[in-house]
C-alpha cells in the first residue's frame, strides 16, 4: 500500500505509521551477525556499527537530523546517521538495562520486546545496536536516550571501502535540545524529508582523484542529494546515508518514493585522510 504523502506533515500520525511500516520490514541482524562472528573467529577483523536515523518534527514538517562528520574522523566531510562502532561489553550492559527496566519507548509508547514480528534473537540484536547508537549519539551531539521514541530497525549495509557493516535503526526526537557536537562532528544538519520527494534535489556524484584530475574511465558515479548550506555552498548527501535514507523512505512509503533522476553532476574530491581521518 502507498503512503498517503500528507503524513509527513503529520506529527502524531507518521511516528507510528512509520513504526507500523518498520515493523513488518524482515532484517538481517542475525544472520549479519552471526556472519561476522564467524569471520572474526578465523582472523577477520569485521567491524559492526550501530547509527539512528532520526526523524525531528520541526516547522509543521519532519526533518531528518544528520551529522556532517568533521576532519578528525574517517570520511571527512560525510554527512552521516549518529552512531559509530559497537563496544561490545558497555553496549551489552546498556541493552541488559533496557531490557530490564523498559526505559526506552516505542513510539505509541510501547516497550521494546511488545512488538511482534521479531524473533527472540533478532530483538535482542535490535536492543544492542538502538544502544550502540544512541551511547555514541550521547558522545557525538549530545543527545539524550531518553530523548528518543525508537520507529523500527532497517536492513544492515555493509560498506565497501572498510570492512564494517551498518545496523541502522530509525528513532524520533521527542523535543528539541540544544546541540552539544564534539570534535568528530562539523555540523549538523536539519534536511526535510520533503526534499527528498523532489527531482531537482538529485544529481550524480563523481569521485575525483585528490589531485583534481578527471577521467572518465576512473571516476565512480553515485547518486546523491544536493543540500543548499544557506552560504552559497552545498552540501553532498551520497554513500552509506543516502542509501539508508533512500531504503527507509521506500520501505515506508509503500513506493511512493521516486526513483532518482539526476540532471546534473557534481564533484568530490576524496582527501589522502579519508579513509583514517586527520589525526
Amino acid at each position: 500500500m502507498t503512503m498517503d504523502l500528507t503524513l509527513l506533515r503529520d506529527k502524531d500520525a507518521f511516528p507510528l505509521y512509520v513504526l507500523e511500516r518498520l515493523n513488518r520490514t524482515p532484517v538481517d541482524y542475525l544472520e549479519k551477525h552471526l556472519s561476522i562472528e564467524r569471520s572474526n573467529a578465523a582472523g577477520g577483523k569485521h567491524l559492526e556499527a550501530g547509527v539512528v536515523l532520526l526523524l525531528l518534527f520541526k516547522n509543521s514538517e519532519f526533518h531528518f537530523l544528520l551529522i556532517k562528520r568533521s576532519n578528525a574522523v574517517a570520511q571527512s566531510g560525510d554527512i552521516s546517521c549518529p552512531g559509530g562502532m559497537l563496544e561490545r561489553p558497555v553496549d551489552e550492559m546498556l541493552s541488559h538495562i533496557v531490557s530490564k527496566t523498559g526505559i526506552l519507548r516505542t513510539a505509541g509508547n510501547r516497550a521494546l520486546h511488545e512488538l511482534p514480528n521479531k524473533d527472540g534473537e533478532t530483538q535482542s540484536l535490535i536492543r544492542l545496536f538502538l544502544m550502540n547508537a544512541l551511547r555514541e549519539s550521547w558522545e557525538e551531539i549530545g543527545l539524550s536516550p531518553l530523548n528518543v521514541e525508537f520507529l523500527g530497525a532497517l536492513p544492515t549495509y555493509s560498506l565497501t571501502l572498510f570492512t564494517r557493516t551498518i545496523f541502522p535503526l530509525a528513532g524520533l526526537v521527542r523535543e528539541p535540545w540544544p546541540y552539544r557536537p564534539n570534535d568528530e562532528v562539523d555540523k549538523m544538519l536539519e534536511i526535510p524529508v520533503s526534499d527528498f520527494f523532489r527531482s531537482s534535489s538529485y544529481a550524480l556524484l563523481e569521485l575525483s582523484p585528490e589531485n583534481g584530475t578527471s577521467d572518465p574511465r576512473r571516476n565512480f558515479q553515485f547518486p546523491c542529494l544536493v543540500i543548499p548550506d544557506g552560504k552559497g555552498g552545498e552540501d553532498i548527501l551520497w554513500g552509506a546515508t543516502f542509501f539508508i535514507i533512500a531504503n527507509f523512505l521506500r520501505e515506508v512509503t509503500g513506493g511512493a518514493f521516486p526513483a532518482e533522476t539526476p540532471g546534473r553532476i557534481v564533484t568530490k574530491i576524496l582527501s589522502p585522510h579519508y579513509t583514517s581521518g586527520n589525526r
